[in-house]
Protein backbone atom coordinates (compact mmCIF):
# COMPACT_ATOMS: atom_id res chain seq x y z
CA UNK A 1 0.00 0.00 0.00
CA UNK A 2 2.81 2.34 0.95
CA UNK A 3 4.57 1.60 -2.36
CA UNK A 4 1.39 2.40 -4.29
CA UNK A 5 1.02 5.71 -2.45
CA UNK A 6 4.67 6.54 -3.21
CA UNK A 7 4.14 5.79 -6.90
CA UNK A 8 1.05 8.02 -6.97
CA UNK A 9 3.04 10.78 -5.29
CA UNK A 10 5.84 10.51 -7.87
CA UNK A 11 3.35 10.57 -10.75
CA UNK A 12 1.63 13.64 -9.29
CA UNK A 13 4.99 15.38 -8.90
CA UNK A 14 5.88 14.61 -12.54
CA UNK A 15 2.47 15.83 -13.67
CA UNK A 16 2.84 19.06 -11.66
CA UNK A 17 6.30 19.56 -13.14
CA UNK A 18 4.92 19.07 -16.66
CA UNK A 19 2.17 21.60 -15.98
CA UNK A 20 4.76 24.05 -14.69
CA UNK A 21 6.84 23.64 -17.86
CA UNK A 22 3.76 24.19 -20.02
CA UNK A 23 2.95 27.29 -17.98
CA UNK A 24 6.51 28.60 -18.52
CA UNK A 25 6.21 28.06 -22.28
CA UNK A 26 2.90 29.88 -22.36
CA UNK A 27 4.43 32.79 -20.49
CA UNK A 28 7.40 32.98 -22.92
CA UNK A 29 7.60 36.46 -24.37
CA UNK A 30 5.79 36.66 -27.73
CA UNK A 31 7.84 38.03 -30.61
CA UNK A 32 6.58 41.46 -31.63
CA UNK A 33 7.72 42.09 -35.22
CA UNK A 34 7.00 45.81 -34.86
CA UNK A 35 10.08 46.10 -32.64
CA UNK A 36 13.26 47.64 -34.00
CA UNK A 37 16.10 45.25 -34.80
CA UNK A 38 18.96 45.71 -32.35
CA UNK A 39 22.19 45.55 -34.35
CA UNK A 40 25.41 44.28 -32.82
CA UNK A 41 28.80 44.58 -34.48
CA UNK A 42 32.50 44.26 -33.69
CA UNK A 43 35.05 47.05 -33.26
CA UNK A 44 36.56 48.57 -36.42
CA UNK A 45 39.88 46.79 -35.79
CA UNK A 46 38.20 43.37 -35.97
CA UNK A 47 39.00 41.19 -38.97
CA UNK A 48 35.69 39.36 -38.60
CA UNK A 49 33.94 42.72 -38.99
CA UNK A 50 36.00 43.36 -42.13
CA UNK A 51 35.02 39.97 -43.56
CA UNK A 52 31.35 40.30 -42.59
CA UNK A 53 30.81 43.69 -44.19
CA UNK A 54 32.88 42.70 -47.22
CA UNK A 55 30.76 39.59 -47.86
CA UNK A 56 27.47 41.53 -47.59
CA UNK A 57 28.82 44.22 -49.95
CA UNK A 58 28.86 46.98 -47.34
CA UNK A 59 32.55 47.88 -47.26
CA UNK A 60 31.82 51.47 -46.20
CA UNK A 61 30.98 50.13 -42.73
CA UNK A 62 34.25 48.25 -42.22
CA UNK A 63 36.07 51.12 -40.52
CA UNK A 64 33.39 53.76 -40.01
CA UNK A 65 30.93 53.45 -37.13
CA UNK A 66 28.95 56.48 -38.30
CA UNK A 67 27.78 54.42 -41.26
CA UNK A 68 26.02 52.04 -38.84
CA UNK A 69 24.88 54.66 -36.35
CA UNK A 70 23.15 53.18 -33.32
CA UNK A 71 24.71 49.73 -33.61
CA UNK A 72 26.14 48.31 -30.38
CA UNK A 73 29.89 47.62 -30.46
CA UNK A 74 31.15 44.36 -28.97
CA UNK A 75 34.68 43.41 -27.95
CA UNK A 76 34.81 39.80 -29.17
CA UNK A 77 32.76 36.67 -29.85
CA UNK A 78 32.08 36.11 -26.14
CA UNK A 79 30.76 39.63 -25.69
CA UNK A 80 28.57 39.33 -28.79
CA UNK A 81 27.19 35.98 -27.61
CA UNK A 82 26.39 37.25 -24.13
CA UNK A 83 24.52 40.29 -25.42
CA UNK A 84 22.52 38.38 -28.03
CA UNK A 85 21.50 35.68 -25.59
CA UNK A 86 19.83 38.42 -23.58
CA UNK A 87 18.22 40.31 -26.47
CA UNK A 88 15.24 38.73 -28.19
CA UNK A 89 15.31 41.42 -30.90
CA UNK A 90 19.05 41.44 -31.57
CA UNK A 91 21.12 40.30 -34.54
CA UNK A 92 24.86 39.97 -34.90
CA UNK A 93 27.64 37.76 -36.22
CA UNK A 94 30.28 35.46 -34.74
CA UNK A 95 32.96 33.08 -35.98
CA UNK A 96 31.92 29.54 -36.90
CA UNK A 97 34.27 28.17 -34.23
CA UNK A 98 32.27 29.98 -31.52
CA UNK A 99 28.84 28.81 -32.72
CA UNK A 100 28.53 25.36 -31.14
CA UNK A 101 28.81 26.57 -27.53
CA UNK A 102 27.00 29.89 -28.07
CA UNK A 103 23.39 28.66 -27.66
CA UNK A 104 22.48 31.15 -30.39
CA UNK A 105 20.45 30.43 -33.52
CA UNK A 106 22.51 30.39 -36.72
CA UNK A 107 20.67 31.87 -39.68
CA UNK A 108 20.79 30.15 -43.04
CA UNK A 109 22.20 32.39 -45.75
CA UNK A 110 20.10 32.31 -48.92
CA UNK A 111 18.83 28.84 -48.09
CA UNK A 112 22.19 27.32 -47.13
CA UNK A 113 22.90 26.15 -43.60
CA UNK A 114 26.41 26.73 -42.26
CA UNK A 115 28.52 23.55 -41.97
CA UNK A 116 32.07 22.48 -42.73
CA UNK A 117 30.85 21.09 -46.05
CA UNK A 118 29.07 24.29 -47.11
CA UNK A 119 32.07 26.36 -46.02
CA UNK A 120 34.54 24.23 -47.97
CA UNK A 121 32.46 24.18 -51.16
CA UNK A 122 31.69 27.92 -50.80
CA UNK A 123 27.93 27.40 -51.00
CA UNK A 124 27.67 29.17 -47.64
CA UNK A 125 28.19 32.77 -48.74
CA UNK A 126 29.69 34.13 -45.52
CA UNK A 127 32.72 31.85 -45.70
CA UNK A 128 36.23 33.28 -45.83
CA UNK A 129 39.79 32.13 -46.41
CA UNK A 130 42.63 32.33 -43.92
CA UNK A 131 45.60 33.25 -46.12
CA UNK A 132 49.32 33.82 -45.79
CA UNK A 133 51.86 35.96 -47.63
CA UNK A 134 55.66 35.79 -47.23
CA UNK A 135 58.60 37.99 -48.06
CA UNK A 136 59.98 37.63 -51.57
CA UNK A 137 62.97 35.25 -51.96
CA UNK A 138 65.16 38.17 -53.05
CA UNK A 139 64.66 39.79 -49.64
CA UNK A 140 65.67 36.69 -47.69
CA UNK A 141 68.93 34.98 -46.80
CA UNK A 142 69.33 31.39 -47.94
CA UNK A 143 68.55 30.05 -44.47
CA UNK A 144 65.58 32.39 -43.95
CA UNK A 145 64.15 31.18 -47.24
CA UNK A 146 64.66 27.53 -46.23
CA UNK A 147 62.93 28.10 -42.89
CA UNK A 148 59.99 30.02 -44.33
CA UNK A 149 59.31 27.63 -47.21
CA UNK A 150 59.75 24.74 -44.78
CA UNK A 151 57.24 26.26 -42.37
CA UNK A 152 54.66 26.67 -45.14
CA UNK A 153 55.31 23.08 -46.26
CA UNK A 154 54.84 21.91 -42.67
CA UNK A 155 51.47 23.71 -42.51
CA UNK A 156 50.33 21.65 -45.50
CA UNK A 157 51.65 18.34 -44.19
CA UNK A 158 49.58 15.73 -42.38
CA UNK A 159 50.98 16.94 -39.07
CA UNK A 160 50.38 20.60 -39.87
CA UNK A 161 46.82 20.09 -41.08
CA UNK A 162 46.02 18.18 -37.88
CA UNK A 163 47.23 21.16 -35.84
CA UNK A 164 45.15 23.59 -37.91
CA UNK A 165 42.03 21.47 -37.44
CA UNK A 166 42.68 21.22 -33.70
CA UNK A 167 42.71 25.02 -33.58
CA UNK A 168 39.28 25.20 -35.27
CA UNK A 169 40.61 25.87 -38.75
CA UNK A 170 38.63 24.19 -41.53
CA UNK A 171 40.99 22.28 -43.82
CA UNK A 172 40.00 21.56 -47.39
CA UNK A 173 42.32 18.58 -47.83
CA UNK A 174 41.80 15.09 -46.44
CA UNK A 175 44.29 14.92 -43.57
CA UNK A 176 44.88 11.18 -43.89
CA UNK A 177 45.71 11.58 -47.57
CA UNK A 178 48.15 14.45 -47.00
CA UNK A 179 51.89 13.78 -47.18
CA UNK A 180 53.78 13.50 -43.91
CA UNK A 181 56.39 16.15 -43.11
CA UNK A 182 59.10 13.50 -43.40
CA UNK A 183 58.00 12.79 -46.97
CA UNK A 184 58.04 16.50 -47.79
CA UNK A 185 61.53 16.89 -46.33
CA UNK A 186 62.84 14.21 -48.67
CA UNK A 187 62.05 16.41 -51.68
CA UNK A 188 64.98 18.22 -53.27
CA UNK A 189 63.50 21.70 -52.73
CA UNK A 190 63.65 21.11 -48.98
CA UNK A 191 67.22 19.81 -48.80
CA UNK A 192 68.52 22.95 -47.02
CA UNK A 193 65.84 22.65 -44.37
CA UNK A 194 66.50 18.92 -43.90
CA UNK A 195 70.04 19.79 -42.77
CA UNK A 196 68.59 21.96 -39.98
CA UNK A 197 66.24 19.26 -38.70
CA UNK A 198 66.84 18.59 -34.97
CA UNK A 199 70.13 20.50 -35.26
CA UNK A 200 70.53 22.30 -31.93
CA UNK A 201 73.91 23.71 -32.98
CA UNK A 202 72.37 25.87 -35.71
CA UNK A 203 72.34 29.55 -34.76
CA UNK A 204 68.76 30.75 -34.12
CA UNK A 205 67.13 32.77 -36.88
CA UNK A 206 64.27 35.05 -35.86
CA UNK A 207 61.26 34.78 -38.14
CA UNK A 208 58.62 37.46 -37.62
CA UNK A 209 55.01 36.29 -37.91
CA UNK A 210 51.95 38.47 -37.57
CA UNK A 211 48.73 39.71 -39.11
CA UNK A 212 45.18 38.86 -38.20
CA UNK A 213 44.27 37.93 -34.64
CA UNK A 214 41.76 35.47 -36.12
CA UNK A 215 44.66 33.31 -37.33
CA UNK A 216 46.92 33.85 -34.32
CA UNK A 217 46.13 30.60 -32.48
CA UNK A 218 46.77 28.57 -35.64
CA UNK A 219 50.02 30.40 -36.35
CA UNK A 220 51.33 30.01 -32.80
CA UNK A 221 50.48 26.31 -32.67
CA UNK A 222 52.13 25.62 -36.04
CA UNK A 223 55.27 27.60 -35.17
CA UNK A 224 55.61 25.87 -31.79
CA UNK A 225 55.43 22.43 -33.41
CA UNK A 226 57.78 23.46 -36.23
CA UNK A 227 60.37 24.83 -33.77
CA UNK A 228 60.44 21.47 -31.98
CA UNK A 229 61.55 19.94 -35.29
CA UNK A 230 63.76 22.79 -36.48
CA UNK A 231 65.27 24.55 -33.41
CA UNK A 232 66.84 27.28 -35.56
CA UNK A 233 63.32 28.62 -36.28
CA UNK A 234 62.67 31.24 -33.60
CA UNK A 235 59.22 32.73 -34.07
CA UNK A 236 58.58 36.35 -33.11
CA UNK A 237 54.83 36.94 -32.93
CA UNK A 238 52.97 40.24 -33.45
CA UNK A 239 49.28 40.05 -34.37
CA UNK A 240 47.46 43.34 -34.73
CA UNK A 241 45.71 43.52 -38.10
CA UNK A 242 45.84 42.10 -41.62
CA UNK A 243 45.52 45.52 -43.24
CA UNK A 244 49.25 45.93 -43.82
CA UNK A 245 49.88 42.35 -45.00
CA UNK A 246 51.35 43.20 -48.39
CA UNK A 247 53.13 46.35 -47.20
CA UNK A 248 54.82 44.48 -44.33
CA UNK A 249 56.08 41.59 -46.45
CA UNK A 250 56.63 42.86 -49.98
CA UNK A 251 55.53 46.50 -50.03
CA UNK A 252 56.74 49.80 -48.65
CA UNK A 253 57.33 48.50 -45.11
CA UNK A 254 59.20 45.31 -46.01
CA UNK A 255 62.52 46.76 -44.81
CA UNK A 256 61.17 48.62 -41.79
CA UNK A 257 60.81 47.68 -38.13
CA UNK A 258 57.19 46.74 -38.94
CA UNK A 259 58.19 44.16 -41.54
CA UNK A 260 57.08 40.54 -41.31
CA UNK A 261 58.52 37.38 -42.78
CA UNK A 262 55.08 35.75 -42.83
CA UNK A 263 51.77 37.56 -42.49
CA UNK A 264 48.44 35.80 -41.96
CA UNK A 265 45.21 37.31 -43.24
CA UNK A 266 41.53 36.66 -42.58
CA UNK A 267 40.72 38.08 -46.01
CA UNK A 268 41.82 37.60 -49.60
CA UNK A 269 44.66 39.61 -51.06
CA UNK A 270 43.77 42.17 -53.70
CA UNK A 271 46.25 40.67 -56.16
CA UNK A 272 44.99 42.51 -59.24
CA UNK A 273 44.87 45.98 -57.71
CA UNK A 274 46.61 47.16 -54.55
CA UNK A 275 48.49 44.02 -53.45
CA UNK A 276 50.41 42.58 -56.44
CA UNK A 277 52.08 39.80 -54.44
CA UNK A 278 54.75 37.67 -56.10
CA UNK A 279 53.42 34.42 -57.55
CA UNK A 280 54.15 31.54 -55.19
CA UNK A 281 54.50 33.77 -52.13
CA UNK A 282 50.91 33.51 -50.91
CA UNK A 283 48.15 30.97 -50.47
CA UNK A 284 45.32 29.60 -48.35
CA UNK A 285 46.12 28.02 -45.00
CA UNK A 286 42.54 27.12 -44.00
CA UNK A 287 38.94 28.30 -44.19
CA UNK A 288 36.48 29.82 -41.75
CA UNK A 289 33.03 31.40 -41.78
CA UNK A 290 31.12 34.23 -40.21
CA UNK A 291 27.73 33.19 -38.88
CA UNK A 292 24.77 35.59 -38.70
CA UNK A 293 23.08 34.84 -35.38
CA UNK A 294 19.99 35.74 -33.36
CA UNK A 295 18.52 34.62 -30.02
CA UNK A 296 17.39 30.98 -30.01
CA UNK A 297 14.00 32.31 -28.89
CA UNK A 298 13.62 34.17 -32.17
CA UNK A 299 11.17 31.95 -34.06
CA UNK A 300 10.31 34.37 -36.87
CA UNK A 301 13.58 34.24 -38.79
CA UNK A 302 15.59 31.23 -39.94
CA UNK A 303 16.91 32.33 -43.33
CA UNK A 304 18.27 35.66 -44.54
CA UNK A 305 19.98 37.08 -47.63
CA UNK A 306 23.12 39.16 -47.80
CA UNK A 307 21.05 42.05 -49.15
CA UNK A 308 18.76 41.84 -46.12
CA UNK A 309 21.77 41.87 -43.77
CA UNK A 310 23.06 44.96 -45.55
CA UNK A 311 19.61 46.55 -45.26
CA UNK A 312 19.54 45.83 -41.51
CA UNK A 313 22.94 47.33 -40.80
CA UNK A 314 22.28 50.40 -42.95
CA UNK A 315 19.13 51.35 -41.02
CA UNK A 316 18.91 52.52 -37.42
CA UNK A 317 15.12 52.15 -37.34
CA UNK A 318 14.42 48.99 -39.32
CA UNK A 319 11.90 46.66 -37.67
CA UNK A 320 11.53 42.89 -37.83
CA UNK A 321 8.35 43.28 -39.84
CA UNK A 322 10.43 44.72 -42.71
CA UNK A 323 11.87 41.24 -43.24
CA UNK A 324 8.53 39.47 -43.51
Amino acid sequence: MKNAICRIGVLMAIAMGSLELVSMRIKEEPFDTSNTITRYTRETSSTIRDSFFTTIDFKAAISDNTIIKGATLTADDSDMISLLNNDLYGIGYISYAALESSELKALMIEGVRVSEKSIIDDSYKLSRNFNYITKAPSDLSEKEYALITGFIAFSKSREGLSIIKAKDGIVTQNIEEAESFTTLLAKSENSALAKMLYNTNEAPIHIKLGGSKSVESISRALSSAFTSLVPAFKAVHNYTSNEMAYEATQGIKKDSAESLHICFLARDLDINETEPALVGSYGVISKDAIVAVVSNKNHVLSDITRDQLKQIYKSETITWSALE
